[in-house]
């Protein structure tokens, strides 16, 4: 105990004497040499209904459940170069018939981000290689993971924000999922998903942020597994979200609540419950 309340008091005083606000540090901003984060963000994806043809929602006749815990950490080799590695955990149920539920492994890997351009620092590129470990990703056994396939992921991000004054801020993101299908996929051919995600947010006090998002996240793939087909399907989602420094400069948390109010044929109409817990640490 003893050691952990000094690790604790140590850690706090650093903070205080820290001159950096954690809302400085945006996924676009690199780490100095020695600095880490460390980020866990839980997700709770629940349905009842879906979208048909005509973009309309459509009861399902039950309710399915999707959770999602990401967690990923960050180190400052330098102020261009960021390594580290993230851990991804799935569990989804399905109350459709019986009640099932299962747990996975659906990412496990390493990253690494570069910020290519010294007169730019706010804009920043990731790349991440998840490998799938979990069972039946898509659910041949009855429950599959949320926006989950039987592929190890490339994931490619680009991140970019901008200041629009002392109280707000805009931030963009383009990730480029790359799907390498694994044996006993119901797709035949490697894939592409592209994300584009725009934020904004407002800054009422140093502690406090308050941000609104909207997502388009397309799909590229030909189900019959034939050849890629451009925008073969789609959704849209957007949200509020809020983040409080629990302890300034050191520890954030965050909330967000997002609605699946636009997408394609099959696609889930859904909506999420998000929390995240975020610890900073800088020399």
């Amino acid at each position: 105990m003893r050691i952990t309340l000094i690790t604790l008091f140590l850690l706090v005083s650093t903070a205080i004497h820290s001159q950096s606000n954690l809302q400085n540090y945006t996924p676009s901003i690199l780490f100095k040499k020695g600095d880490w984060e460390y980020k866990t963000f839980q997700n709770l994806y629940t349905q009842t209904k879906q979208f048909d043809s005509d973009g309309i929602k459509l009861s399902k006749g039950f309710r399915e459940t999707f959770f999602t815990s990401i967690n990923q950490f960050l180190y400052g080799l330098n102020d261009q170069v960021n390594v580290g590695f993230d851990v991804w955990l799935k569990t989804s149920n399905n109350s459709a018939d019986n009640f099932n539920s299962s747990t996975g492994l659906t990412g496990i890997g390493p990253k690494i981000k570069v910020a290519p351009f010294k007169n730019i620092p706010r804009l920043s590129i990731q790349s991440t290689f998840l490998f799938n470990t979990a069972d039946d990703s898509e659910g041949a056994s009855g429950t599959r993971y949320f926006l989950e396939w039987d592929a190890n992921l490339w994931l490619n991000q680009v991140f970019f924000d901008m200041l629009l004054s002392d109280k707000s801020q805009l931030f963009f993101q383009q990730a480029f999922w790359y799907r390498l299908v694994k044996d006993g996929s119901s797709v035949e051919n490697n894939f592409l998903e592209t994300q584009t995600s725009i934020f904004y947010s407002y800054f009422p006090t140093s502690r406090w942020t308050v941000y609104g998002m909207s997502e388009y996240f397309p799909r590229h793939y030909d189900l019959n597994g034939e050849a890629a087909s451009a925008f073969f399907s789609y959704f849209i989602q957007s949200g509020i979200g809020l983040k409080y420094q629990l302890v300034p400069n050191l520890i954030e948390l965050e909330g967000l609540y997002t609605n699946f109010w636009n997408g394609s044929e099959g696609e889930g109409a859904g909506e999420t419950i998000n929390l995240g817990i975020r610890l900073i640490h800088q020399k």
